[in-house]
């Protein structure tokens, strides 16, 4: 009977039957997201998404991706390296069926569901067979409703995460074809992923994997490679067009660093793929040592080791044998790759948030999908029971978990709160907390929760500036120049803290001092709102002017 299935699940006609269960899939992670439709804006939302001209008109979509991320969202915040149009297009393209912030939750909830029934389609397409269908199924709920893919599904600001997710996906899901026009589909959907975000970049890497893994000749891929490379040419000239600026190099000295954050992300991110760690908005990185490295370089060997070692199942159902000698290269080649660009930004921002786990746990998700499969087809019955048993209980945890935790995503000060609950003395909630207060005019309860961040983190230059802001309004102006300058020397890229800086010089007097952080502010942000008038004012009073106003 398993035999007349696994002929019928093998044959064209099967192809619908695949199409209808990876629907029921998507439709099942709708309803399971479905809450967030309600939710409203928090976080960077506030910054980069609701201020953007690309919720407005084309006109606002166009303004929108002739800079980049940040500066498109207003000229209070500094210019940044990161160019993502396909996201803001996409932005743009919500709110023409609805408001924001419900119609771009509603898009991340689409998009959510689109990745998981791609996901499964590739599982499928990899495995085939009825033991192929169910641990496609498995397999992609299990990545769908996973609570620490919460962040990614519930926050609009990272809609570039789900859609180079979807870019992945889109590049294992086309079927291998020698010629120049499936090679320039490839091109297509790998430029659309580095238009989503710029980390898609170590997904080259992913190709070098397909073509190892499928054993292909050179000269049959120099023609998909010629084609990721005119990708990678297209978008290094629009963003030098545009005129967005370049990622710095880091020094050499910290390369040594982001090697061993690197081993130590392989621990942090594998364990969270059980589903058991803590979450929170808020993920401080400290370094843990020798052991965090260890645990790290035990896990890349042992998952080295299943890539090149690893052999289906004889009586595991494939589509070409030949193609799949070595089926765990790609998933471990998308969990270690997807892992780079997070290793440099936990190493900047001292962060390992959870959004970090998206993409590399479409790696882990099709390595789940080969084990659940390979384990159907072991003769041992407790083999058979236990693995789909550990792994539904698992799912349902999940499950459990990611409703409660779509109750934190609902606004602002509920994620705060919940981040507060689990840590009273974390830095990143307190910071945002304080800010919250300050704009409610609560100075005392934001001075208090500042005080609580800066010594929670005393290397954060956005808090030290946050600190300035609020000894200004309180009129500690000396207390204010202090944090201005420790803000300045943290992060000098930070425009409010200059101007923080130079309004706190002016009311202690020190004219000279103002001008220069007049002067330094209009270096990073030109633009910057009354900036230049004041300049002009210090200027002045620096020459001991008496009619300076």
């Amino acid at each position: 009977m398993l035999t007349k299935i696994n002929q019928f699940l093998q044959s064209q006609a099967s192809f619908r039957l695949k199409i209808i269960f990876a629907a029921v899939l998507a439709l099942g992670v709708s309803a399971a997201y479905l809450p967030m439709a309600e939710a409203g804006w928090v976080y960077d939302d506030l910054n980069l998404v609701k201020p953007s001209p690309a919720l407005k008109d084309l006109s606002g979509l166009i303004k929108s991706i002739s800079t980049d991320l940040y500066t498109q969202s207003g000229s209070r915040l500094e210019v940044s390296p990161y160019w993502r149009p396909l996201t803001m297009a996409s932005y743009w393209l919500d709110t023409r069926f609805g408001q924001a912030p419900e119609a771009l939750h509603i898009g991340n909830i689409i998009l959510q569901s689109l990745a998981a029934f791609l996901l499964a389609l590739v599982i499928m397409q990899r495995l085939n067979g009825m033991t192929g269908l169910i641990a496609a199924i498995v397999a992609s709920a299990w990545w769908a409703l996973h609570p620490v893919n919460v962040e990614v599904a519930a926050w609009i600001s990272c809609r570039y995460d789900i859609l180079t997710g979807l870019a992945l996906l889109g590049i294992l899901a086309i079927p291998w074809r020698p010629g120049p026009l499936q090679a320039g589909l490839f091109g297509l959907v790998f430029l659309a992923g580095l238009f989503s975000k710029e980390g898609f970049t170590a997904m080259a890497a992913v190709i070098v994997a397909m073509d190892f893994a499928d054993k292909r000749p050179i000269r049959q891929a120099v023609q998909r490679w010629i084609a990721i490379a005119l990708s990678f040419g297209i978008w290094l000239s629009l963003r030098a067009i545009i005129g967005i600026k370049g990622f710095d190099f880091p020094p050499l000295e910290s390369i040594f660093m982001i090697i061993r954050n690197y081993l130590e992300s392989i621990s942090i991110y594998f364990w969270r793929a059980l589903g058991f760690s803590t979450l929170t908005i808020s993920h401080p990185f400290k370094a843990e040592g020798f052991l965090g490295v260890l645990a790290g370089i035990i896990i890349l060997s042992g998952l080295l080791i299943l890539a090149l070692r690893w052999k289906p199942a004889k009586n595991n159902p494939v589509p070409d044998k030949s193609k799949n000698a070595r089926p765990l290269i790609v998933p471990v080649a998308i969990f270690l790759a997807g892992l780079v660009p997070m290793a440099g930004a936990m190493t900047m921002f001292a962060e390992a948030p959870e959004r970090y786990f998206y993409i590399p746990s479409i790696g882990l998700a099709l390595l789940l999908g080969e084990f659940i499969a390979n384990g159907f087809t072991r003769k041992n019955k407790i083999v058979k029971i236990l693995i789909p048993s550990i792994i539904l209980i698992l799912i349902i945890i999940g499950i459990v978990r990611l409703e409660d935790r779509l109750s934190d995503w609902r606004n602002d000060k509920t994620l705060w709160t919940a981040a507060l609950k689990n840590d009273p003395q974390d830095a990143q909630a307190n910071y945002n907390m304080a800010i919250a207060d300050g704009q409610k005019g609560n100075w005392g309860d934001a001075r208090s929760k500042i005080q609580i961040a800066a010594q929670a983190n005393p290397n954060s230059a956005r808090i030290a500036s946050a600190y300035a802001w609020i000894l200004l309004e309180t009129n500690d102006f000396v207390g204010a120049v202090r944090e201005a300058k420790r803000a300045t020397f943290l992060g000098p890229y930070l425009p409010n803290s200059w101007y923080y800086l130079a309004y706190a010089l002016h009311k202690t007097g020190d004219h000279g001092e103002e001008l220069k952080a007049w002067e330094e502010l209009l270096k990073i942000a030109p633009d910057y709102p009354n900036a230049r008038e004041a300049r002009d004012q210090a200027a002045c009073e620096a020459r001991g002017g008496t009619d300076c106003y």
